[in-house]
C-alpha cells in the first residue's frame, strides 16, 4: 500500500504544480476576459467535453486489464482508431450544424468555434488513451509533466491572446495549444514501448475488441451520461439565462473543481491500476477501497467548509469584485463537489468487476434528475434556485454511489458511514472560528488569517492521526527519492 500512496503522490505533486502555476496565473486571466466570453468557453468545453467522453468508447479502460503489455497496446491502436473517427464525424455534424445549435444555446457566438471541435476532440481522446496506457506501465512521473505542461501552456497562450484582443478566441486557442504541448510530451516517453506496439495487428485489435465489447455496450454510455450530467449544467444555463450566467458558473466549477478534480483523477488512475492487480492476483479489492476510501473522504472534506463559509469572499478578493456571483455558485455547488472528488475516483470498481450495468444505472439516474432540477429551475428563472437543486440531487446520488461502491467491494454501510461523520464532525469542530469570524463580519484580512489558520490546523490532525500518509509525508520532507 505505500507503493500505492508514494505513485498518487507523484501524480498530485505534478498535479499540484500544474495547479499553483495555473491558480497563479488565473486571477490575471479574469481580469482580462468578461464573464461572456467564459460562457462562451465554457459552452465549446462543455459540447467538446461529451464528445470526448465518447471518444475511445470507453475502451481506454480496458488497456489496464489484460495481463500482457501486447494485448493492451493493441487497445491503445483501437483507440486511435475509434478517436479519429469520431472526432471527424461528429465534429463535422457540429459544425454543418453549428448556427442551429447557437440558436438553441442563446449564444450566437458560439457557432464560429464549432470549427475547432474535431482537433480538441482528437487531442483530447488520444491523450486520454495514451495517459492509461502510462498509467499501465507504472510511469506516473511522465503523467504528471504532461499536466504541468497543460496548465501552464494553456494559461499562458490565454493571457498573450487575451492581451491582444480579449474574448473567447484566446481562450479557446489556449485550449488547442495545450493539447498539443501535452501529448507531445506522452508521445517523447514512450521510445521503449515501440517494440510492443510493433506487435499491433488488425486481427488482435479485433479480437480484443470483441473481448471487451462491455466497454463500448455498457460503459460508454455510462461515461456519456456522467459526462452529459456534469455539462448539462451550462447547456441549460445558456438556453434559460444568458452566457453571462455560464461564465459566472465557469469560474466556480473551474476554481473549486479542478484542483479537487486532478487529485481525484490522479488518485483514480493509481487505483485503477492497483485495483486491477489486486482483483487479478487475490479476486478481491477490499483492502484498497477500505485505504482509499477515507483518506479522500478527509482531504475533501474541509475545503466544503471554506466555500460554503467563505465563497463570495474568497472569490472577489483573488478574482475581481465582477467574480463575487461565482462565489457565491461555488458556496452552493461545494457539497456535490465533495461528493464527487470522493466517489468519482472510485467508480473505476465497476470495471474492475466487470459490473458496468450498475454503472450506467447510476449514470441514467443522475444525469435525468439534473435535467429536471435545472429545468425547474430555469422555469422558475433563477439561476440559484437551479443550481441548488442540481447540487441536491448530486449529493444524493453521488453519496448513495459511493456507500453502494463500499458495500460491492466488501464493506459495511455502516463502515463507510462512519468515515463521512467523523471528518464531517472534525471539519465542523475546527470550523467553528471561521464560522465566527464571518457571522461577526469582521475585516476580511482576519477572515483569509482564520481561514489559513484553521486549515492548517485541520490538515495536522488529519495526517498526524494517519500513520501511512504521515510517514510518506515525512519521507518526502527527508528528501525521499519519490520521483524514480
Amino acid at each position: 500500500m505505500t507503493a500505492f500512496f508514494s505513485n498518487v503522490l507523484k501524480l498530485v505533486s505534478g498535479s499540484i504544480i500544474a495547479q499553483i502555476l495555473g491558480i497563479l496565473l488565473i486571477p490575471v486571466i479574469t481580469r482580462i476576459y468578461s464573464p461572456d466570453d467564459f460562457g462562451v468557453y465554457q459552452l465549446f468545453l462543455s459540447i467538446s467535453g461529451i464528445l470526448i467522453a465518447f471518444s475511445c468508447l470507453s475502451y481506454q479502460l480496458a488497456i489496464m486489464l489484460p495481463r500482457e503489455d501486447e494485448d493492451s497496446a493493441n487497445l491503445v491502436a483501437l483507440c486511435f482508431i475509434l478517436v479519429t473517427i469520431i472526432s471527424i464525424v461528429s465534429g463535422s455534424i457540429f459544425i454543418i450544424f453549428s448556427d442551429w445549435i447557437a440558436q438553441i444555446l442563446n449564444t450566437p457566438e458560439i457557432s464560429q468555434y464549432l470549427i475547432f471541435l474535431p482537433l480538441i476532440v482528437f487531442l483530447n481522446g488520444i491523450f486520454l488513451a495514451m495517459t492509461y496506457w502510462i498509467t499501465r506501465r507504472k510511469r506516473f512521473g511522465i503523467n504528471a509533466t504532461a499536466q504541468i505542461v497543460n496548465s501552464f501552456s494553456s494559461k499562458v497562450v490565454q493571457i498573450a491572446v487575451g492581451l491582444y484582443s480579449a474574448s473567447s478566441t484566446g481562450l479557446i486557442a489556449g485550449s488547442v495549444v495545450s493539447g498539443i504541448a501535452s501529448l507531445a510530451v506522452l508521445f517523447k516517453q514512450i521510445k521503449d514501448d515501440l517494440p510492443i506496439f510493433r506487435k499491433v495487428t488488425p486481427k488482435n485489435i479485433r479480437s480484443l475488441a470483441i473481448r471487451y465489447k462491455k466497454f463500448p455496450l455498457f460503459t460508454s454510455w455510462s461515461t456519456g451520461a456522467n459526462t452529459i450530467s456534469t455539462q448539462i449544467a451550462p447547456l441549460l444555463l445558456a438556453y434559460y439565462f444568458s452566457p453571462e450566467v455560464v461564465g459566472y458558473y465557469a469560474i466556480a466549477s473551474m476554481v473549486v473543481f479542478l484542483p479537487m478534480g486532478i487529485i481525484g483523477s490522479a488518485t483514480s488512475q493509481v487505483f485503477f491500476q492497483k485495483a486491477s492487480d489486486e482483483k487479478n492476483r487475490t479476486g478481491s479489492v477490499t483492502n484498497i477501497v477500505r485505504e482509499i476510501q477515507p483518506r479522500l473522504i478527509s482531504i475533501g472534506m474541509f475545503p466544503m467548509f471554506i466555500l460554503m463559509i467563505m465563497g463570495a469572499d474568497l472569490f472577489s478578493f483573488v478574482l475581481g469584485s465582477q467574480w463575487s456571483v461565482s462565489g457565491q455558485y461555488a458556496a452552493i455547488l461545494a457539497p456535490w463537489l465533495l461528493f464527487v472528488f470522493i466517489a468519482s475516483p472510485l467508480t473505476t470498481i465497476f470495471a474492475v468487476l466487470e459490473k458496468q450495468v450498475l454503472d450506467l444505472t447510476f449514470n441514467i439516474l443522475i444525469l435525468v434528475s439534473r435535467i429536471v432540477s435545472l429545468v425547474i429551475g430555469g422555469i422558475y428563472g433563477n439561476p440559484y434556485v437551479a443550481l441548488l437543486l442540481y447540487s441536491v440531487t448530486g449529493v444524493l446520488f453521488w453519496g448513495w454511489m459511493n456507500l453502494y461502491i463500499v458495500k460491492i467491494s466488501g464493506i459495511s454501510y455502516r463502515t463507510g458511514l462512519f468515515d463521512y461523520l467523523r471528518f464531517f464532525a472534525l471539519a465542523f469542530v475546527v470550523a467553528i472560528p471561521l464560522l465566527a469570524v464571518k457571522l461577526l463580519s469582521m475585516p476580511i484580512y482576519t477572515l483569509f488569517i482564520t481561514a489559513g489558520v484553521v486549515s492548517i490546523l485541520y490538515y495536522t490532525i488529519v495526517i498526524w492521526n494517519d500513520s501511512l500518509l504521515k510517514n510518506e509525508l515525512l519521507g518526502i520532507v527527508r528528501g525521499s527519492k519519490l520521483w524514480k
